[in-house]
């Protein structure tokens, strides 16, 4: 999995795993900064839709091509299958060997990479203007034209395989995956986007090949772009590779409503610190509370003035790493409190992190808190947005999830509006969903007090 969403614009936190999470506050924003016109959309007579955004002030353009079919999606005996395509999309075409595709991305100078979610699997790149007409021919090539060499499945499924257990090695990521799974199980979103080795070992080329034709349906693509570049020549070529695309009708699975659980585990490993995440369900992508959600969220755990940072780290020093995020999908989402500490100071960190949501829930955030999230989620939108690849990601995203392209200025006064009650009422929610879904990952054995935190869990 080359990892990183088609970019959407998730916040630097300092001192949180990874530096980058998904948050709400760039997620829900479309259109365009002021004095810009908004995208245009276009839909091929077959149901695929283009987003076009003129920038013609840049010197770039950034693009993605984005296919509604993620892990979500699979049969359980598919897990795993988008993933592994997606990969194999980088192996070849009739016209162009692994070989070659590597060497003209080189050429041309861009930034391209690709990912798998629950919800999509995307190609994105970046390029000066004129080079856009290569590097678009050269990704919906690899998109609707790729082979899947049967000597690169192989090498590939290797790759994967190594993947897996790169994961595994890791204790943030493992730790992430394991909460996911303890609060999203037995949905399929809950299941691991890459699949298992046992599975991914097990899928024969004309298998993989088959599947993707099948879910390779134009009514689910969405190609967005942004910058400076020929809209009716990026048009003329978007007709050219995907207009012969057909619908085939076919129903996708993984579309109900997640619910959550409350399940929990702790792996035990020989590392240095404890890695710990907890949380709840939480806004999916068209929760009617998303933005007093995205401003929860930051007082809680968005950065150096949050409520985690001040507490965990800057008055006690029990952890470098710790914050919290939300993570936003169809018909699901859900808040992570994650971080890392020694072993003998673990229990004290989550429980003060648990006694911040019970505060939040008790007493609400502060106006001045309050008005801190606001300035600080209105200055990451402004700021996100200067990005072609950022506005790129949003704008595809909101065909994606089929939500409204709106400007800046509507998300920050819908931003504005949110109340301390509103915020208040979020944090009651997450309190009341009773023992959170939890993962530990470390020493346990030398963490007193761990089981008496969070309860119930099943060591591993």
């Amino acid at each position: 999995m080359r990892e990183g969403f088609w970019p959407s614009g998730g916040l630097e936190r300092p001192g949180y795993p990874g530096g980058r999470v998904c948050v709400l506050d760039v997620a829900l924003v479309g259109g365009s900064l002021p004095a810009m016109s908004g995208p245009k959309i276009h839909t091929l007579s077959n149901g695929l839709r283009v987003v076009c955004e003129a920038r013609p002030h840049t010197q770039s353009v950034s693009f993605g091509i984005c296919l509604a079919q993620g892990s979500r999606h699979e049969e359980d005996l598919q897990n795993g299958m988008t993933h592994f395509a997606e990969h194999l999309l980088f192996k070849g075409t009739p016209t162009h060997h692994w070989k070659e595709i590597a060497s003209q991305t080189n050429l041309l100078g861009g930034h391209f990479n690709a990912s798998t979610g629950a919800d999509c699997v995307k190609l994105y790149g970046s390029v000066i203007s004129r080079d856009l007409p290569d590097a678009f021919a050269l990704l919906a090539g690899m998109f609707v034209q790729s082979h899947f060499p049967a000597e690169e499945v192989e090498r590939e499924r290797s790759v994967i395989i190594e993947e897996i257990a790169q994961y595994d090695d890791v204790p943030e990521d493992l730790c992430y995956e394991r909460f996911t799974q303890a609060l999203l199980l037995p949905h399929p979103v809950g299941r691991p986007v890459i699949g298992t080795a046992e599975l991914v070992g097990g899928y024969s080329r004309d298998g993989l090949l088959d599947y993707w034709q099948k879910v390779l349906v134009p009514s689910r693509v969405i190609i967005s772009a942004v910058g400076a570049f020929d809209e009716s020549a990026l048009l003329r070529d978007v007709e050219k590779f995907f207009g012969e695309l057909r619908n085939t009708g076919a129903d996708q699975q993984g579309l109900s409503f997640v619910d959550g659980g409350h399940g929990a585990v702790a792996l035990d490993r020989d590392i240095e610190q404890v890695n710990f995440a907890f949380g709840v369900t939480g806004p999916d992508r068209h929760n009617p509370q998303r933005y007093a959600w995205s401003l929860y969220d930051t007082i809680l755990g968005g950065g150096m003035g949050s409520r985690l940072f001040d507490e965990i780290r800057e008055k006690r020093g029990l952890a470098y790493s710790i914050g919290s995020s939300i993570n936003a999908l169809y018909r699901c989402g859900y808040l992570m409190v994650s971080g890392s500490t020694r072993p003998e100071t673990a229990a004290e960190a989550i429980e003060i992190g648990m006694d911040e949501l019970r505060k939040l829930a008790a007493d609400g955030p502060t106006a001045s808190e309050l008005n801190i999230a606001k300035r600080q989620l209105e200055r990451s939108i402004l700021l996100s947005l200067e990005s072609n690849g950022v506005r790129a990601g949003v704008n595809g995203d909101r065909e994606l999830y089929n939500m409204p392209h709106q400007t800046p200025e509507e998300v920050i006064a819908l931003l504005e509006a949110v109340t301390i009650g509103e915020v208040q009422d979020v944090a009651r929610e997450v309190v009341n969903f009773g023992q959170p879904a939890a993962c530990l990952v470390g020493p346990l054995e030398q963490s007193p007090g761990l089981q008496g935190v969070l309860g119930g869990l099943e060591t591993a």
